[in-house]
């Protein structure tokens, strides 16, 4: 099956990775005294690594985890004088780091089956070995459904983000556990005459894993071979059940916008200033500032099953990972040595600091320790074994875009949506992700 590198360009040149960072333009580079800078800076980076093995690594983030990241590359250059890691933090940093040839990078889950099958990734094995960390004994076991394939592995599991469950202890004494526990919600907020919801769902902002819930709650099976395969009865059933959640049974408001699932959360909405919810299903990186504006009434929970019986909650994950470009045995020698560094348990507690919930065995042991400490990573690690990752086939991102689109717009947007329409949307959605496959 040809694989076009044109259409990963374009792909990865659109998305927008909220998991990492802010989504703006902003890059920086690790220095050997600890700091960060500009591009404009990457002169003083780069003399940090006079006389020693340079490794070029960059990711995008560019947000509040930022600073955790660099802490731990940081940290690594000071530890010794043989290699430095020279970092840039950029939130188009899938593009440059093929434009630019970087020696490493961090990427997402969900994107390692497409760079694996343009051979953009190099084999790890040996480096592990190197590194004294083992894949198979020191990682949660649901690593092993992206970073593995049948040619060996290919990245080094940074953590897992799962959807995290927000409630308004003001709002909300006891979380729902189920639909039936979200009506009497309903009910007791009163929420046609008071307009607070129990939850709402945006066109923009988190819907991927909002479809993913509902398909994975209702026990879909919604990908043949490797392609997503949207045209079924059981998927158009779980699109109309998060159809009639917001028409039929009012557990949100309509016409919420962008990110406005968690804006009318923390009262912050701008188009829906009227509206409020009680309850917030977003991504783990939205817990500071729901903190610092709920404080003690900020309660953190296991996600509802809200569209069905079956245990499911969607996540990504990232992950390091090594140019296959990269052939000198020094640099390889430099990255096992990082990675030796990087895996220690105290030092990967720096990126649980961040608010991201490692998934390094012995690291989850020590954040389990200090729940109070790591409120968010202890409630997800619990669901680890329940988490949906998209699907491992080539050109994932790209394959769902049209249902991030097209097929939810349709179903948050039309009041009087018929199966007939929504399963035309499912077929062509079906359609071009079978082409998206086999280009």
């Amino acid at each position: 099956m040809k694989k076009s590198v044109a259409l990963l360009l374009a792909g990865v040149m659109a998305l927008s990775l909220t998991a990492c960072g802010g989504g703006g333009s902003q890059s920086a580079g690790s220095t050997a005294a600890g700091g960060t800078q500009t591009e404009a800076g990457s002169s003083a980076a780069s003399a940090g690594a006079e006389g020693k093995t340079k490794i070029t690594f960059i990711n995008g983030f560019t947000g509040g985890d930022g600073p955790f990241m660099s802490k731990i590359v940081d940290g690594f250059n000071e530890s010794q004088d043989q290699y430095f890691i020279e970092q840039l933090q950029d939130s188009d940093h899938y593009t440059k780091f093929k434009a630019d040839n970087f020696d490493m990078l961090i990427i997402h889950a969900d994107w390692i089956s497409t760079y694996h099958a343009l051979g953009l990734l190099r084999e790890v094995s040996d480096l592990y070995e190197k590194a004294g960390v083992s894949f198979e004994d020191d990682f949660h076991p649901i690593t092993q459904t992206y970073a593995k394939y049948d040619d060996g592995i290919f990245a080094f599991p940074l953590d897992l983000y799962a959807e995290t469950f927000f409630y308004n202890k003001e709002l909300v004494e006891t979380p729902p556990k189920n639909y039936a526990d979200l009506i009497a919600l309903r009910d007791k907020l009163d929420s046609e005459n008071t307009q607070v919801y129990p939850i709402g769902l945006p066109l923009t902002g988190d819907h991927q894993w909002a479809w993913m819930t509902a398909l994975g709650q209702s026990g879909c099976n919604w990908v043949e071979g490797e392609h997503i395969k949207m045209d079924t009865d059981e998927v158009c059933d779980a699109f109309m059940k998060v159809h009639d959640l917001i028409y039929v049974d009012h557990l949100s408001a309509a016409g919420l916008g962008d990110q406005d699932h968690y804006n009318t959360f923390v009262n912050e909405s701008t188009d829906n200033a009227n509206v409020k919810v009680a309850m917030s299903l977003t991504g783990p990186w939205k817990y500071v500032t729901a903190k610092e504006i709920l404080g003690d009434n900020l309660g953190i929970g296991t996600l509802p099953q809200i569209y069905g019986d079956i245990p499911c909650v969607p996540a990504g994950g990232h992950t390091f990972a090594v140019s296959a470009e990269v052939t000198d045995e020094a640099k390889l020698d430099g990255i096992a040595a990082f990675m030796q560094y990087a895996y220690q348990p105290d030092v990967m507690l720096n990126w649980a600091d961040s608010g991201q919930a490692p998934i390094h065995l012995a690291t989850m042991e020590k954040v389990k320790e200090d729940p109070e400490k790591y409120p968010v990573a202890n409630v997800n690690y619990g669901i680890f074994d329940d988490a949906m990752i998209l699907p491992a086939i080539y050109n994932i991102r790209e394959q769902v875009k049209y249902v991030n689109t097209n097929v939810w717009s349709l179903v948050l947007q039309t009041p009087e949506l018929s199966r007939d329409e929504l399963m035309e949307e499912l077929k062509n959605a079906t359609e071009i992700a079978t082409e998206l496959s086999e280009q």
